[in-house]
Formats: structure tokens, sequence, C-alpha cells
């Protein structure tokens, strides 16, 4: 079934969702996402298979990839902290997760244990029970491209990665591969924005608007994200945490939340709603 998943459509969703220029192939036992940003040979993959009931995704590095690894094992607490709040909603919602780091197991959630000499690296996904046999292509296609997103998320949140801007969108790229552009680190991190929807989902925790029942496709995946405490006064040390610093919030609550300083708080304007119905 894997060889007649649409690669280019799949492709196109994780790249609006990462940022990051991806090449994806398949063939009858498993399809393959690498980052074509970074030199073959010196990035990773990562394997997305189809199992006896089950589905599941591996990070391989390249070879010649040991400067990625030390990276990532020297990463910093805001990337700690990122991968961890990921990996908690992964394990959290079922998935079983392995992290190997130079032979050895590593529990993923105590990050302050973590090894930083990392010379081997090797994480899996997995996801059972999986019913194939019931799936149609395109929630196959779904599904792959579920759980090849989320390993590739983990992957990204401990790369040393470069924001720039491009026509208003903020694309995130192993660093290198372009020239560095300061930007809002906070409101304009890829993978913040995408472990708040991993976490909370994409409907207004306002309203509850969900674009997807509303829109059909054209609106899967579409939402602004809030932060709670508002950007100018968080500290240029603060980490994030996408669980309790995120929200998700339709254009219109987004824009009311924001019509007071200090902004109105969630519940404040849930209230309002209730208040003028």
């Amino acid at each position: 079934m894997i060889q007649q998943i649409n690669v280019n459509r799949m492709g196109g969703l994780l790249t609006n969702k990462y940022g990051v220029n991806l090449h994806i192939t398949s063939n009858s036992s498993h399809m393959t996402i690498r980052p074509s940003d970074l030199p073959h040979g010196q990035g990773f993959e990562i394997r997305v298979s189809l199992g006896w009931r089950s589905v599941s995704a591996e990070f391989f590095p390249d070879n010649y990839s040991a400067a990625l690894l030390r990276a990532m094992g020297l990463s910093d607490e805001n990337k700690k902290a990122l991968f961890k709040s990921m990996a908690y909603h992964c394990i959290s919602s079922g998935f079983e997760m392995s992290v190997r780091v130079n032979g050895t197991e590593i529990y993923p959630l105590e990050t302050n244990l973590w090894p930083k000499d990392w010379a081997q690296l090797y994480i899996r996904l997995n996801r059972v029970p999986v019913v194939l046999e019931e799936l149609t292509l395109p929630q196959l296609e779904d599904l792959l491209t579920n759980i090849g997103g989320i390993l590739l998320g983990l992957t990204l949140s401990l790369l040393p990665l470069e924001d720039t801007t491009v026509d208003d969108h903020i694309i995130s790229l192993p660093e290198g591969a372009v020239a560095r552009i300061e930007v809002n680190r906070y409101e304009r991190n890829a993978l913040n924005r995408e472990a708040c929807i991993m976490i909370h989902g994409c409907s207004c925790k306002v309203c509850g608007l969900d674009f997807e029942r509303v829109f059909g496709t054209i609106g899967r995946g579409f939402i602004h994200v809030h932060h709670v405490v508002p950007v100018s006064v968080l500290g240029q040390d603060y980490i994030i945490n996408p669980a309790i610093d995120l929200v998700p919030v339709c254009p219109n609550c987004h824009a009311m939340i924001h019509r007071r300083n200090p902004p109105f708080t969630v519940e404040e304007l849930k209230g309002i709603i209730l208040a003028n119905k």
C-alpha cells in the first residue's frame, strides 16, 4: 500500500507544519523523510513502516552525521523542554517510544539525566493497534504523515536551527543553510506552534471553532497560537512550555483577546461571550 501514497501531498503538509524543505520517497516496505537542506551523508532520515496491526517511525542518522549528533547532545534547556513536551504527549497518547543514545536506552522525559556526548542516536515511535485493512488511501496517508511528522518534530526540536523570514512566514532551517536573521523566537517558532497544536488540538479554546469542520480540508490545521503570558514581558531566558504557555485560538478570538492591555485571558473572553448570548 505504501508505494501508492502521494508523497508530494504529504511532503507539502509536513513542510507547511515545520517550515523545513523535505524530500519524501516510498517503496513497497516504507516511506522515507529527509531534510533536503542538509548535505546527503551528514543529515538523517525518518523511516515510516507498516507492520502487523502497527505503524512505526524510526530515526536514522547518516554515516557522517557526527557533528549533527554532537549538536543534538548539547541542546540547551529550551530545546530539551520542547522535546520533553512533545515526548510526553506521544507517550500519554498511547505511542510506544524508545530512545537510545550511544547504544544505551534513555528515558525521553528525564532530559536532565541525558548524557551530553552523543555519538549514536536511535529513536522509534510505534502505534498499535492499527487495522490497516479498514483504512482508505487518504486515511493511510494521514496516518503515515502524523507519525512521521511527530518524529520529525521531536528531531527538529533538538537540532541547531536558524529562523528566517520569507513573505511574513517563518521558516526554520538547519544551521548553516541560510544567513541568520533575528526574529522573535517566542511567537515565531514553528516547533513551539506545532507542539501546542499537538497537545491542545486545532479547536479554538475560547469559542470552540474547528476550521476543518467548517471549511473541510482547506481548514485542516489552521489556527492561531496565543501566548498566555505576553511576549513583551518574557525574559530572554524564559523556557516556553507549550502545554501551559501557548493556547490555540481562532483569529477572531485572538483579536478580541488583545483588545485590552493586559490581554484578556481565555476564561475572561469565554465569560464575555456567554454574557452576550
